[in-house]
């Protein structure tokens, strides 16, 4: 090759690099100008409270920030120029400020004025509170529903679920009248997920996933968000939505602040007063050369709550065929519940765009409990009012059972230019400790004849006076228990991404991975006390533990068990001699989980758009130890599983600005959760009953459930404080797992039964979501002191069971368990400068709680219809004085369960009316 040609092209090789170098130069020139600055500030309203949820645009670049808690937005990486800046807040005007850039610029406080016209109400209470929720709602790139503070306040509630069941969609799964467990668009507790500033909170009950929300203090907390369409940088773990609690920080305020409540309650079932004592306290403070660098917040509640409830309860036990009842039993409870709960959050924050934080959370419920009850079991099924033999049994249970729940989480991010990364660590325990208490101690009597009921959803006995006489029972067996359970999950997460600015729109590239590892381990220890005259116990009769009558309002009850005395007998025994061998290991469990997972997702916002797109990966292995017994050979063995799977979870979120009033948004989202504990539990029990072979067994092996989910909804927001909207959502669920009965089927072709868990065909879930919020201003002066808010929910669902009868497939079509078809809320308040009252409403329809017999659909289980009326009111004498009161349960509504038809009780039973009176002094 001559040396001119090699000249040539070399010469056109440097001229095509110079060309590719010139045109990525324009490339980049027209995403990150050469010249660029970041601009700052912090919203406040007209009391310089720090305003969340404040969208903060520049039109001409397409961009936006929506301001958090602490009231701060920034834009980095701008070009100079000057620009508009535009606040919008729902129930106010836009406000418009020009900026001129040209170089970093910090704001200060933008003060967000408002209307004139308006006067001070929408400042305060419950108006302030809606329009945070709603601005954040608004503001959202995806489906949200928001509770703050502020508003969790304005409701006469218990805890933190039952103030979430006044959004739209939610509802709660209830226990002993209090809400407990959050279901989302009609899916059931273990379906959703419960985080702690995006730390998955562990759950301390042995079987489930779900978070008892009760156990956690709302008094704790800066406000709730639920998401329902889940964007690639959130875990995977719900089906439904994910709940979110956000902690609160001394950054959320401009100032110190204080808050202390005291209050008492009453209940009229128990007759009971119940002291309530919380505080807040948060300080900002100079660190050496940095001014308000760090931020310290710390809150703590107390509450002991004594309340009970009356039941009586079929189970199911009925005769369908006859219509006649087998056996039903009375309870009365005697409950006091005493939470306590502390969260100490620290923030540094030294200069620049670096922040480092700690959120902690510990909190506890102690529930004690003492059940006195009566059942009987007639000699053959009756119907109401036909007399026959029958054994009644007196029944105790006395235990204390303890609920924790902790969470710390430690993390740091920062800015850099058009870069940000953050780096987080999270750890969170739970428990649940019942030390050795009684279970069941039992007292029985037979009768010949002259037994009866009368009644239909709410049981009567009718027996011989003998059947009052504590000297008639005699001490048959007592079952004392001791059960431990603990769950455990420590993550790290990294996540990093930088800002695009193009002439197309605004561009956020965001990534990030995070390490996982769960743990949770069951333990239980029965002793079964029985055959006591052959131990020398000679006090056998009722007669000797039994001091007075039980307290029980829905029919003649008689003499009551004295827990105390029966232990102190009790614990004069040794009580290795009646250890249960089987029953203490069979239930123990131990299952270990660890999730890998990365992410990739942008979101960009365009003219009037913004759109979220990603997809998650999430590699899971499971390891499971239990253990199987052999009752035919009396034998024990070591049961183990270990076994992995990997999903990815793509999704595609969408929000289009129709009008300045009016947006549409829609979703494609992929979502998967975990079997529950009790299902994955290993332990497997051989039994032989009359040459049958019978067994029971978990299935560690079960696959994840994913969903495919659909979202469409339009948002109207009117000038005045308010919110019209309409969300329709599908859901499309493989793997749905049921209980089921493998007998006459492959491995267990000869058993008489073979019950376990498996995953089954499709589940689908489909809804309607409506949503009415509206200060009723527009109707003249006096109006506008009301704030109407009203919601409904319709949903429906569709799944198929399966079982094997003699070798032959069996399946029938089912709802979804815990999915009403129709949940609502309505709620009227007033507010002016002193009052603030409130009366609301909470409705959901009958639901499938389970199905009791795979193949005969009439005994499937299902609780009835709800409706609770609560009232609040608050007077203020000042800024920082007010006096309020709540009234739970108006009405006096009882909880009913019945077995296929409203007819045949399964369940019932009543807590009540609670009345509280409380004062709380704030410095602002």
């Amino acid at each position: 090759m001559s040396a001119l040609r090699k000249k040539t092209m070399f010469a056109n090789k440097h001229l095509r690099f110079k060309k590719a170098l010139l045109a990525t130069a324009v490339a980049v020139g027209c995403v990150t100008p050469l010249m660029a600055a970041e601009l700052s500030g912090r919203v406040l309203d007209s009391r310089e409270v720090l305003l969340s949820g404040v969208q903060v645009s520049i039109p001409a670049l397409k961009l936006s920030k929506v301001t958090g808690h602490d009231g701060r937005f920034a834009f980095a990486n701008l070009p100079e120029g000057n620009y508009q800046l535009v606040l919008s807040y729902a129930g106010r005007s836009q406000q418009q400020q020009q900026v001129q850039l040209s170089g970093d610029l910090a704001l200060g406080d933008l003060s967000l004025a408002v209307d004139s016209n308006i006067d001070k109400l929408t400042v305060q209470g419950q108006l302030n509170s809606a329009s945070k929720a709603l601005s954040q709602q608004r503001f959202a790139s995806g489906i949200v529903s928001v509770a703050t503070t502020d508003e969790l306040g304005q409701f006469p509630d218990k805890n933190l679920s039952e103030s979430l069941a006044r959004l739209a969609g939610l509802s709660v799964e209830p226990d002993q009248g209090e809400g407990r467990f959050i279901r989302v668009r009609g899916l059931a507790p273990d379906y959703n997920t419960v985080t702690y500033n995006g730390t998955q909170l562990a759950a301390p009950e042995a079987g489930r996933r779900a978070v008892a929300l009760d156990v956690i203090p709302s008094d704790l907390l800066a406000s709730v968000e639920v998401s329902k369409t889940i964007a690639p940088e959130q875990a995977a773990g719900s089906l439904g939505g994910t709940v979110d609690i956000k902690a609160i920080s001394a950054f959320d305020r401009r100032d110190n602040f204080y808050s202390l409540s005291g209050e008492g309650s009453y209940n009229q079932q128990q007759s009971e007063t119940s002291p309530k004592f919380s505080g807040v306290a948060t300080g900002i403070f100079d660190i050496g050369a940095d001014k308000d660098a760090l931020g310290v917040a710390f809150s703590a509640s107390y509450a002991d709550r004594k309340f009970g409830s009356d039941n009586v309860e079929t189970g199911g036990s009925w005769d369908l065929d006859d219509e006649a009842l087998e056996e039903f039993e009375q309870r009365q409870y005697s409950i006091s519940r005493k939470r306590q709960g502390a969260a100490l959050n620290l923030d540094y924050r030294p200069g620049g765009d670096t922040d480092y934080y700690l959120r902690t959370l510990y909190s506890e419920f102690v529930d004690t409990e003492v059940r006195q009850s009566l059942a009987t079991e007639f000699s053959d099924p009756i119907q109401a009012g036909t007399e026959t033999g029958a054994e009644l049994v007196r029944g105790i249970k006395a235990r204390e059972e303890s609920q924790s729940i902790s969470a710390v989480v430690l993390g740091m991010k920062q800015q850099l230019d058009v870069w940000f990364w953050s780096l987080e660590g999270g750890m969170s325990k739970a428990d649940e400790v019942t030390p050795y208490s009684l279970a069941d101690g039992q007292f029985e009597t037979e009768f010949e004849e002259g037994v009866t009921f009368l009644g239909g959803d709410i049981i009567r006995l009718q027996a011989p006076d003998g059947a009052y006489e504590a000297g008639n029972y005699e001490l048959k067996e007592v079952e004392v228990a001791d059960t431990r359970t603990e769950e455990r999950e420590h993550n790290i997460k990294l996540d990093f991404g930088r800002d695009l600015l193009t002439s197309w729109g605004a561009v956020e590239l965001k990534a990030g991975v995070k390490i996982s590892d769960r743990k949770k381990t069951a333990d239980e220890s029965l002793w079964l006390f029985e055959d006591l005259e052959d131990a020398g116990v000679s006090a056998l009769s009722l007669a000797d533990y039994s001091h007075s009558n039980a307290r029980y309002g829905l029919d003649q009850f008689g003499p009551a068990v004295d827990p105390v005395a029966l232990m102190a007998m009790l614990n004069s025994l040794d009580n290795s001699d009646y250890l249960d061998d089987v029953e203490s290991q069979i239930n123990d469990f131990r299952v270990d989980e660890q999730i890998n997972a990365a992410y990739l997702q942008g979101n960009w916002q365009g003219e009037g758009w913004q759109v979220v797109a990603g997809s998650r990966y999430e590699h899971e292995q499971r390891d499971a130890f239990g253990s199987e017994y052999n009752a035919i050979d009396e034998e024990f063995s070591p049961r183990t599983y270990s076994g992995s799977e990997a999903h990815w979870l793509p999704a595609l979120i969408s929000k289009f600005e129709l009008s300045d009033n009016s947006l549409l948004r829609a979703a494609a989202t992929t979502s998967l959760v975990r079997p529950n504990f009790a299902q994955l539990a290993p332990a497997f029990l051989l039994e032989e009953d009359d040459d049958e072979v019978e067994a029971s067994f978990g299935n560690p092996a079960l696959k994840s459930l994913r969903s495919t989910n659909l979202d469409l909804g339009m948002e109207y927001y009117p000038d005045q404080l308010g919110v019209m909207s309409a969300t329709l959502f599908y859901k499309d669920i493989e793997d749905f797992v049921y209980a089921t009965d493998l007998a006459g089927y492959g491995d267990y072709a000869g058993f008489k039964a073979a019950e376990t868990y498996v995953n089954g065909d499709d589940a689908t879930l489909y809804g309607l979501e409506l949503n009415l919020v509206q200060q009723l201003k527009g109707l003249g002066g006096f109006w506008q002191h009301f704030l109407l808010s009203a919601n409904l929910t319709l949903t429906g669902s569709d799944a198929q069971i399966s079982w094997y009868d003699d070798g032959e497939r069996m399946q029938r079509d089912i709802d979804l368990p815990s999915q009403s078809d129709r949940t609502a809320n309505l709620a009227l308040g007033y507010e002016d400068e002193q009052w603030s009252l409130r009366l609301a409403a909470n409705y959901k329809s009958e639901y499938l709680v389970e199905v009791s017999e795979l193949d005969d659909a009439r005994y499937d289980l299902f609780s009835d219809a709800q409706l609770q009326w609560d009232f609040s009111a608050k007077y203020k004498f000042s800024p920082a004085l007010q006096l309020y009161f709540n009234a739970v349960n108006l009405t006096d509504e009882p909880y009913y369960n019945y077995t296929g038809k409203h007819q045949f009780n399964a369940q019932y039973e009543e807590y009540g009316r609670t009345f509280a009176f409380g004062v709380q002094l704030s410095r602002w």
